[in-house]
């Protein structure tokens, strides 16, 4: 029987297309539970160490802090009423512990500190999965653009064919983004993994003399980012992870774009290799559904991103209302990006790139696209300005047929310069590939060094 959830996250039906499966773990309601319960037994151990409650509290808080403890149906039930599931969590872990339980779970925090720093926990979980996604797409970019280094194709500017290039060269753009990501991810990674521990208003006075010990012992048994100052309004760190979100999608967006358009009957130059996208009226159609996913993924990121900055509209030490939109934005926001990656690693992994297309292209042009290439041998005699007229000049006089070769090797003008295997050679796309091969290798070698 079909479920009765509405959104695609959680959709029977829709769910595959929109998650994937370890990012959508990281963010589930199980994992939540644990990190709080992990918050719970750590800021305890922490607190004995510094012998601010007795060695024995710990035992006993391990002992009830076990998911199998929760009423998940009470523990709903009591959210509503409260508007935060902190307070009902710890009630009910108290109410099954001991003497020791009662009087020291949850000793000198605040709802605050568990919420945000599971946050920062989940956050950790989700960029190791997401920069090992991202490595995961570069090596996969890496090699395809070593493999196509002397695919010579069409390059197009503003949609219209420009000049000769290479599928390796277009590959070693998408690579290059890709390498500033992992930058970015890793300049990041300490920012939006950082925790809160700072009692009601941020000053640790529920701790008393102790409390900067207990924070650094906390974040350095979590292995998350010390919080430093007061930070209780500040979300600036989240709002700044959902927006480098966006930015990955803006490269995937422009991978899936690419496929999509180079993909066409008309052009056929690569196509997507995977199983299905068929059509269920037209029998020879295979839709290009992994690019028009990563599409979808994209503009849902991009939302999100202008969604985040609202994170920041606080006031005085703290304000609920805009921090509870993290308990969307973050999630849904990590399982778009993953989600896209994974689909952007399936699509590269299986393009099928038509090399002879790409060599048969030039001729919707009849090879025009080679007149600069013509005119800068023109220029070595006559100088660029009159090789540029000469040339122009030559196409605009051109008869409705014949490829540019032909064309300058019946114009007077630029036969009286050039021989006609000189035209040839110039018009040969081969020969007009610049620096081609250095370009793509400085790309991987700087992706190799980022990756150390």
């Amino acid at each position: 029987m079909p479920g009765s959830n509405v959104s695609v996250f959680d959709s029977t039906l829709y769910s595959p297309l929109f998650t994937q499966p370890e990012m959508k773990r990281v963010w589930s309601d199980d994992n939540l539970i644990q990190t709080w319960l992990t918050f719970e037994v750590t800021i305890a151990k922490v607190q004995a160490e510094l012998g601010l409650i007795p060695a024995q509290a710990v035992t006993a808080i391990e002992q009830v802090c076990i998911s199998d403890n929760i009423d998940w149906t009470r523990l709903a039930q009591d959210t509503q009423k409260v508007g935060m599931a902190i307070k009902p969590l710890v009630d009910q872990l108290t109410e099954q512990g001991d003497e020791h339980v009662k009087r020291y779970l949850h000793w000198g925090c605040t709802t605050q500190d568990l919420l945000d720093t599971s946050l920062a926990m989940r956050v950790k979980q989700s960029l190791g999965l997401v920069r090992a996604q991202l490595v995961g797409l570069g090596d996969l970019l890496e090699g395809m653009a070593l493999d196509h280094k002397q695919t010579v194709m069409v390059a197009r500017t503003n949609a219209m064919d420009a000049l000769p290039t290479t599928w390796g060269l277009q590959v070693s753009s998408y690579l290059q983004e890709i390498t500033r990501h992992i930058v970015r991810l890793d300049e990041l990674y300490p920012r939006a993994t950082t925790g809160m521990y700072g009692g009601a208003v941020g000053n640790l006075s529920s701790i008393g003399p102790q409390g900067l010990a207990v924070r650094k012992g906390l974040f350095d048994a979590l292995g998350l980012t010390e919080p430093k100052g007061l930070g209780n309004a500040s979300l600036d760190n989240i709002a700044e992870l959902i927006q480098f979100f966006a930015l990955v999608h803006g490269t995937l967006c422009r991978i899936a774009n690419d496929t999509e358009t180079m993909g066409r009957a008309s052009v056929a130059e690569v196509r997507e290799g995977e199983a299905g996208g068929g059509s269920s009226t037209m029998p020879h159609k295979a839709n290009p559904r992994a690019a028009n996913m990563i599409q979808t993924l994209s503009r849902m990121g991009w939302m999100y991103a202008s969604s985040a900055p609202n994170l920041m509209d606080q006031h005085d030490v703290r304000s609920a209302s805009m921090r509870v939109l993290n308990w969307s934005l973050v999630p849904e926001s990590s399982l778009a990006v993953s989600t896209a990656l994974e689909r952007a690693q399936r699509l590269v992994a299986n393009l099928v790139v038509n090399k002879q297309r790409m060599l048969e292209n030039f001729q919707a042009s009849r090879n025009f696209i080679m007149s600069e290439a013509v005119m800068m041998k023109v220029a070595e005699i006559a100088g660029r300005g009159e090789g540029y007229n000469k040339v122009k000049s030559a196409i605009a006089n051109a008869p409705v047929e014949g490829s540019l070769a032909e064309v300058l090797k019946q114009d007077d003008e630029v036969s009286a310069i050039l021989s006609s295997q000189e035209i040839d050679e110039a018009c040969n796309p081969q020969h007009y590939l610049g620096c081609n091969d250095a370009l793509i290798d400085e790309t991987v070698a700087q992706y190799r060094k980022v990756l150390g």
